[in-house]
């Protein structure tokens, strides 16, 4: 398994070296030629054999990417599950809805193991918590790593996501207000990345939060976001991934000073911060290693919401008939007043958006099917039997699939959300009504739509991202006008196609130079915009 390990491995850090691919192309032969037939039991999912025997797969993914996936989904439309040959190893693909559901509940089915080998080398963590990764407590008890999903519990509907929302949303009407009614040209992508990076996370980490502190540092996290590829896939990443160990090591360095200055005591920050560091320190993890894990924080907050907020964005501005229709269903809910000073003041409750804006809640959710990216992988720890109940036998009986310990799976989401038999026939192209559907065939998306995961990993910041992006889109769409620097629609740039990333952004090249002027729409100049959270407050 080590020498599989290593030979997948180096074949999917050199995508970007032909020559150095043909050299593990050549090597993966010789030395597969003692043992050109993978052992697979009769039981397993069904084989799907490469064109080009041995490497085609792993051909296909290096280059093709998540076209690759999107592939091997059209070319295998009967088929819930199957068997993907990689080398001299193999790794499980689930494509049918419902046994993703399944597989996403069996708890013999775990991202743990790969959580523990990333750990080190992508994220950064020192060797004390290496070792509680690596050696759990052996009298029974709860392992560090379980323990570290009890602050999430502070994500869920309640008071302390309320005052994080609450936050979060005084920051993003202070983006909002600060937009005059000229029009302004902005590299569009980057000051969105900037304004909602600051938004976030300091609706985490209070007015100390690190990026506050030091602007530069936004930049750092993103440099990181970037390259963590780099950091797992390259060797010697102290020369061959600067950029993104750099930007680690200045966050990291930053979040330090934040911890040994006690700031996460402060009356501002989130509870799910103050509840993991508490965790970490009946661990007996110094402050160092606590600031360390929580770059982790910092990176999740951000590195989906906002692109996924981008994209919806720019969806809505591209089409002008439905910035129509949603500006008369948002007026239906907004709540308008003056102020003590007499300025128009124009608020919007986010508890009110999913049962009263059923086209803009109905929008997200298919930008989220267009645009997410994950790759669902887990790691089978022990020999799993999953069934697959919607296709059986002629008598009706399940067909009941063995999934054998030490193999990986994915369910990449890119199969699930373009399958025309729950989608429809227009399943490529942008429909925002999409999700505005009968009962039954919303039982059917439901299946097959996972963008914030499942089971144990399920995303626990999702009420947290819709707050944010509903929010601010809302209040765009009403009070804002968006249009190229000629004054025409915005146009959907081309997305990335990259592997790594569980929402797909622009093209790198669009990233940086795609300009849009915004204003603020004739007869919404003088508005201040708020924002009511759950618990009714407008401010934490």
């Amino acid at each position: 398994m080590a020498v599989v390990g290593f030979i997948d491995s180096f074949l999917l850090r050199c995508y970007e070296h032909p020559l150095a691919l043909c050299v593990g192309v050549i090597a993966i032969v010789l030395l597969s030629l003692p043992k050109l037939l993978l052992k697979h039991d009769a039981q397993e999912p069904p084989m799907v054999s490469p064109r080009i025997p041995i490497i085609g797969h792993l051909i296909g993914m290096i280059f093709g990417k998540q076209d690759f996936y999107y592939q091997l989904g059209q070319q295998n439309p009967d088929l819930p599950i199957f068997t993907l040959p990689l080398g001299l190893g193999k790794m499980y693909i689930i494509t049918s809805p419902a046994l993703v559901q399944a597989a996403m509940r069996k708890k013999t089915l775990s991202f743990e193991p790969l959580t523990v080998a990333f750990a080190e080398r992508m994220v950064g963590f020192g060797p004390n918590i290496v070792d509680l990764m690596h050696n759990p407590p052996k009298d029974g008890s709860m392992k560090w790593l379980d323990t570290q999903h009890k602050p999430y519990d502070m994500l869920a509907p309640g008071a302390a996501l309320n005052d994080m929302n609450a936050r979060v949303l005084n920051s993003v009407a202070d983006i909002l207000n600060a937009v005059g009614p000229e029009f302004e040209t902005k590299h569009f992508y980057l000051w969105l990345r900037k304004a909602f990076t600051h938004a976030t996370t300091s609706a985490l980490f209070g007015a100390h939060n690190p990026l506050t502190e030091d602007p530069k540092l936004n930049d750092s996290l993103w440099d990181y976001e970037g390259g963590q590829a780099d950091l797992l896939m390259k060797p010697f990443p102290s020369i061959t991934a600067q950029k993104p160990l750099n930007g680690r090591k200045a966050i990291q360095k930053a979040l330090r000073a934040y911890m040994r200055a006690g700031h996460y005591e402060d009356s501002d920050v989130s509870m799910v911060i103050k509840d993991r560091v508490a965790i970490n320190k009946k661990w007996g993890l110094p402050m160092d290693d606590i600031a360390d894990h929580e770059l982790g924080m910092l990176f999740v907050s951000i590195t989906n919401a906002i692109p996924t907020l981008f994209w919806v964005i720019f969806y809505v501005f591209h089409d002008s008939q439905l910035v129509a229709d949603l500006q008369k269903e948002l007026l239906e809910c907004l709540e308008e007043k003056k102020d003590s000073n007499g300025q128009r003041e124009c608020i919007f409750s986010v508890a009110k958006f999913s049962a009263e804006c059923p086209l803009l809640v109905s929008t997200y959710q298919e930008v989220m099917r267009m645009t997410n990216r994950q790759l669902g992988t887990r790691t089978v720890i022990e020999d799993t039997l999953l069934s697959h109940s919607s296709v059986g036998d002629a008598d009706g009986t399940p067909t009941t699939y063995l999934l054998k310990k030490g193999t990986h799976i994915q369910m990449p989401t890119i199969i699930t959300a373009y399958a025309p038999e729950t989608w429809g026939k227009d399943v490529d192209s942008f429909n925002p009504r999409r999700f505005i559907t009968t009962r039954e065939q919303e039982r059917l998306q439901n299946r097959a739509f996972n963008p914030f995961g499942g089971g144990k990993h399920l995303c626990p910041g999702r009420h947290f991202a819709y707050a944010e992006i509903l929010g601010a889109v809302a209040a765009l769409v009403l009070g804002f006008e968006i249009v190229t620097p000629e004054g025409g629609k915005v146009t959907i740039p081309p997305m990335g196609n990259s592997l790594v990333e569980a929402v797909a952004k622009p093209l790198p090249e669009a990233q940086q130079t795609l300009l849009a002027n915004i204003r603020r729409r004739p007869g919404w100049e003088g508005v201040k915009w708020k924002f009511v959270a759950g618990n009714g407050k407008t401010e934490a």
